[in-house]
């Protein structure tokens, strides 16, 4: 049986800092570098690499905000308040939807090929995902319902910031669940964990996918349509609004996602018009370089 004290701020003194925000900067951070190696190991400027990650964490912070605060308008009193990301309410979806369509900007006005830059990028999404879920471990984010399955997690105390915890007559801090209140000593399920466990997985599957024949644009589909999968699974865990058939919105929009990617792989193998299969295996370099940091 996993669980711990949660730990919503870290830093000496007055100087504070969310665990939150700082696992999704290491997330970030590791897999911009990944996409950095693998572009400099196939004859890509790597500024490139450095510079999509730049304008996909400014897409993904933006696309992170509105996902949420679409979902939940009613919990806000005023436009004000939407803006107000420093007290939480994001999601994952949403920015890498904003990450993603902020990257393709990027890639149009330097004349990069997207569904070439994007197979760069697909591990790093599947690594940095995982490692940025650490933050969500620590503060005890994403919560959902009670259980008895061996990766459940129990809430040893401490406060939780997000959504807000209620208060026991006794001033016990607790989770709020569709059910009711969880006291610490529950043990329930922690889909943040099962969310970094199935990105290492797809990570995996990525690098052994890679190493064989595929069109060009199949890793990040692959990506995308698996982690987009697990999701769907994994909200059903989630204490969270629900919308159409009971399913949250990241549900809905994953199924969405799930569609569209295999529609494709199905389809075409990979991306629409991409050249026949070829070998990428690591160092190998597979097409010359195009454009540079300062073209336009």
């Amino acid at each position: 049986m996993i669980g711990w004290k949660v730990i919503p701020r870290i830093g000496i003194g007055p100087v504070q800092f969310s665990p939150h925000g700082v696992g999704i900067a290491f997330g970030c951070f590791v897999g911009a570098w990944l996409m950095a190696r693998r572009a400099r190991a196939r004859g890509f400027d790597e500024n490139h690499a450095w510079n999509t990650a730049a304008w996909g964490v400014v897409g993904a912070i933006i696309g992170a905000r509105v996902a949420y605060v679409i979902g939940h308008l009613d919990s806000y009193s005023s436009p004000v308040q939407w803006l107000q990301i420093w007290k939480g309410g994001i999601s994952l979806i949403g920015g890498l939807i904003g990450g993603v369509i902020f990257a393709a900007y990027y890639f149009r006005r330097h004349h990069l090929d997207f569904w070439e830059f994007a197979d760069l990028g697909a591990p790093g999404l599947a690594l940095g995902i995982a490692l940025g879920r650490s933050g969500d471990l620590v503060i005890g984010d994403h919560l959902g319902k009670p259980t008895h399955f061996f990766l459940g997690w129990v809430y040893r105390g401490g406060t939780l910031i997000s959504p807000p915890p209620c208060l026991t007559p006794a001033g016990h801090h607790v989770y709020p669940t569709s059910s009711g209140c969880i006291l610490p000593g529950i043990q329930v399920h922690q889909t943040a964990l099962y969310d970094a466990i199935w990105s290492l997985c797809i990570f995996g599957i990525l690098l052994l996918l890679e190493r064989r024949p595929h069109r060009k644009g199949l890793l990040f589909l692959t990506w995308a349509g698996l982690y987009t999968a697990g999701r769907i699974v994994t909200d059903f865990l989630r204490v969270d609004k629900r919308w159409v058939l009971g399913l949250t919105g990241s549900q809905i929009t994953s199924i969405f996602v799930v569609s569209i990617c295999a529609y494709l792989i199905v389809r075409y193998r990979g991306a629409p018009g991409a050249e026949g299969p070829k070998a990428t295996h690591a160092g190998e370099p597979v097409s010359e370089e195009v454009g540079n940091p300062d073209s336009s």
